[in-house]
C-alpha cells in the first residue's frame, strides 16, 4: 500500500467517525441528524496541525523512514477530507519547530508535552459557531494526539 492509499484510507475512515454519530444517543437521533442535513447546507471546517520537513515517512515498499517533506502528512490528509466534503481549511501555523530535524524535534515536543507547554501560532482561530461539523487534525507522537 503506498503513501497515498494509506492517507486515503485514514480520511476515509476519519469521515465514517465523524458521520457515523458515533457518540449519539440513539438511532433516531441519527436518523434526526441526516434529516435535518438534508433540509440544509452543512458548513464544515478541517482544523489542522502539520508539520513539514524531518518526518517520517510511509515509502511505497511499507518502510518507515525520515526524509524532508514539503508537506506535513497531516496537511496531506485535510486536503482529502477538503476535496472529499468541500470543508474548509485552518491551518494552525507555529513557526517554532522550522528547519528542526526530526530527532530534536521530538524531544522538545515531548518536554513541551510534558509541562504542558503550548507554542504560540498565528493568526485568529476561526469562528466556530458558522460550522456544523469540525474535522481536527495532528500529528500523532508517542501514541498520543
Amino acid at each position: 500500500m503506498n503513501a497515498k492509499q494509506i492517507f486515503t484510507t485514514l480520511a476515509a475512515f476519519a469521515l465514517f467517525l465523524a458521520s457515523s454519530g458515533c457518540n449519539a444517543q440513539n438511532k433516531q437521533e441519527n436518523t434526526n441528524a441526516i434529516t435535518q442535513s438534508n433540509n440544509k447546507t452543512m458548513n464544515k471546517i478541517v482544523i489542522f496541525f502539520s508539520h513539514a520537513g524531518d518526518n517520517y515517512v510511509v515509502g511505497d515498499n511499507g518502510a518507515n523512514y525520515i526524509t524532508n517533506i514539503e508537506v506535513g502528512n497531516t496537511k496531506i490528509v485535510a486536503d482529502y477530507i477538503s476535496e472529499f466534503t468541500g470543508a474548509d481549511q485552518y491551518e494552525i501555523v507555529t513557526h517554532k519547530y522550522d528547519g528542526m530535524a526530526y530527532t530534536p524535534l521530538i524531544n522538545l515536543a515531548q518536554e513541551e508535552a510534558n509541562k504542558g507547554e503550548l507554542p504560540p501560532y498565528e493568526g485568529a482561530a476561526p469562528d466556530l459557531s458558522k460550522y456544523d461539523t469540525v474535522f481536527i487534525g495532528g500529528p500523532v507522537w508517542w501514541g498520543t494526539c
